[in-house]
């Protein structure tokens, strides 16, 4: 018996090597890279669901699954240019706090609504069913990677 289930795998790949090439994600605002936009949104969106949270370096790293030393650089590069301020912890003066300014607020709401407008788009584009479906596979492939890359860390 022929088995035929794996006869499309380059064309999958292939389908996951089109998005590496794109550059959807990539797209600047205010001279930012992308990277320090997901900062800003983090700490938006952390503030909007708990406004008494504060976010620390570690939060942040955690949050956006890269090394303590990547947002700390990343931070301070935000820092410089009046995006974000550090805080101090009243009970432990060792733990800072990052936090939004003003302009900071105002680019992470600007990011957050154009990746709404995106996501409207290919809604619109691909109809409600399509993209049901397609925020049900995306999670199974989520969750297929997820489960092997514990695999690999446990080998």
């Amino acid at each position: 018996m022929n088995d035929n289930r794996y006869d499309n795998v380059e064309e999958l790949m292939g389908a996951f090597q089109q998005f590496s090439r794109m550059n959807w994600q990539k797209t600047t605002m205010s001279g930012l890279k992308p990277s320090e936009i997901r900062v800003l949104i983090t700490i938006r969106l952390s503030n909007k669901r708990d406004p008494a949270n504060i976010l620390t370096v570690s939060d942040l790293s955690r949050l956006l699954k890269v090394t303590s030393p990547t947002v700390t650089q990343m931070v301070n590069g935000l820092l410089a240019q009046g995006f974000v301020i550090r805080t101090s912890d009243a009970q432990d003066r060792r733990i800072s706090g990052i936090m939004l300014t003003a302009k900071g607020e105002v680019l992470a709401d600007k990011a957050i609504d154009k990746i709404h407008e995106t996501f409207k788009g290919m809604i619109d584009y691909l109809g409600k069913e399509q993209s049901d479906t397609l925020i049900g596979l995306l999670n199974g492939v989520h969750a297929y990677f997820e489960q092997l890359g514990s695999q690999q860390d446990s080998q």
